[in-house]
C-alpha cells in the first residue's frame, strides 16, 4: 500500500495504514465471535459479537488517532465526534455478517472525506476501500488517481503488509458475471427484464448475500451488479453513505458506472445518515443499459 498512497498527503497515508491494520485485527477475531448477541442494530438487523467487537474497535481506533473527526457508522444512531482531525469517516464495520454461519464472505466498508461534514456527497469523497475476509485478505482501494487490488501478504505492518502491482487497476471491458439482490418475486419490472436479458447473453449469475463478495466478483471479472428498488421497498436496501457511495466511488475509479436508476449515485443528495438507494453497479454501458431500460419503463413526471 504504501508505494500506491506515497503522493497522498501524511494524513491520509497514516489513516490508511492504520484501517489496514485494524483489517488483520478483525479477520483474525472472526474465529473467536461467531455467536450472535441479544441485541439488533438501528435497523433491527440482528447482530453478530464479530459486529459490535469490529464497530467497537474501528469507532475507538479511528476517534483516539487524532486524525478523524467523525465517523458515520451502519451500526451506530448518530456520528460519533472527536475533538480533533481533519477526516470524516463513514463504515460498515462488517458487510455481510449473516454470511459467517455458513462461512462465506465479509468484508469492511470505508469511506474518507476531508473537512467535510456528514453526510455528505459520494462525489466529496477522497478516497474509499473495503478489505475482504476471503481465503486471502484483500484490500480494493480507490484514490482520485485510481483504483488499486491489493493482498495483505506483505510483511512489517499496518499499509506495507498490503502488496501490489501498483497499476490502476479496471474494470475487464466484457462483463461476464451479474448478481441481483432481492426477492425476485418483488423485483421492479425493469430489473426483471434486465437479468433475463443478462441470461440471454450467458453472463454467470454470483449472488452471496455480501455486497463486498458479490460486488468484488463483478470488480475482478466485469458484469453487472445491483441491489434494485423493490416492490415493497422503493428505496432498496444499501444505504448511501456505508455501502453505496464508496462501492460507488471505487467502480467509478474503476471505469465503470455506478447509478440509483436515474443518474450517478455520486451525486445524489444525503438527506440523513441513513438514507437508503437503489444501487446499481458494473461496466459502464450495462448500467447506462439498464438506466435507458428503466427510463423506459418509468417515464419522468
Amino acid at each position: 500500500m504504501g508505494d500506491v498512497v506515497e503522493e497522498e498527503d501524511r494524513g491520509l497515508r497514516k489513516l490508511l495504514s492504520l484501517t489496514a491494520e485494524l483489517s488483520f485485527q478483525i479477520v483474525n477475531q472472526i474465529p473467536r465471535a461467531l455467536g450472535t448477541t441479544e441485541g439488533t442494530n438501528i435497523y433491527g438487523e440482528n447482530q453478530t459479537q464479530i459486529d459490535v467487537w469490529s464497530n467497537q474497535l474501528l469507532i475507538r481506533k479511528l476517534l483516539r488517532s487524532g486524525l478523524v473527526k467523525q465517523i458515520a457508522s451502519e451500526e451506530l444512531e448518530e456520528v460519533e465526534k472527536s475533538g480533533s482531525g481533519e477526516y470524516s469517516v463513514v463504515l460498515d464495520p462488517l458487510d455481510g455478517s449473516s454470511n459467517l454461519k455458513s462461512d462465506n464472505l465479509v468484508g469492511t466498508i470505508i469511506g474518507v472525506y476531508h473537512d467535510q461534514e456528514l453526510p455528505a456527497k459520494g462525489r466529496d469523497l477522497l478516497a474509499s476501500l473495503y478489505y475482504l475476509y476471503g481465503p486471502y485478505l484483500e484490500c480494493v482501494l480507490a484514490l482520485k488517481s485510481g483504483v488499486h487490488s491489493l493482498i495483505g501478504a506483505g510483511r512489517g505492518k499496518g499499509g506495507d503488509r498490503f502488496i501490489g502491482s501498483g497499476e490502476p487497476y479496471k474494470l475487464p471491458n466484457k462483463g461476464t458475471i451479474y448478481g441481483i439482490g432481492g426477492t425476485r418475486e418483488k423485483w421492479i419490472p425493469s430489473i426483471k427484464e434486465f437479468s433475463e436479458e443478462l441470461e440471454q447473453r450467458k453472463l454467470k449469475l454470483r449472488y452471496g448475500g455480501s455486497f463486498v463478495g458479490d460486488y468484488n466478483q463483478v470488480f475482478h471479472n466485469g458484469g453487472f451488479f445491483a441491489y434494485p428498488a423493490l416492490t415493497d421497498a422503493p428505496d432498496g436496501k444499501y444505504r448511501l453513505q456505508f455501502e453505496s457511495n464508496p462501492i460507488g466511488f471505487i467502480t467509478v475509479k474503476a471505469g465503470g458506472r455506478a447509478s440509483n436508476g436515474k443518474m450517478n449515485i455520486l451525486d445524489v443528495e444525503p438527506k440523513a445518515v441513513d438514507q437508503r438507494v437503489p444501487t446499481y453497479l458494473g461496466n459502464a454501458n450495462l448500467v447506462t443499459e439498464f438506466e435507458k431500460l428503466q427510463e423506459k419503463q418509468v417515464p419522468a413526471s
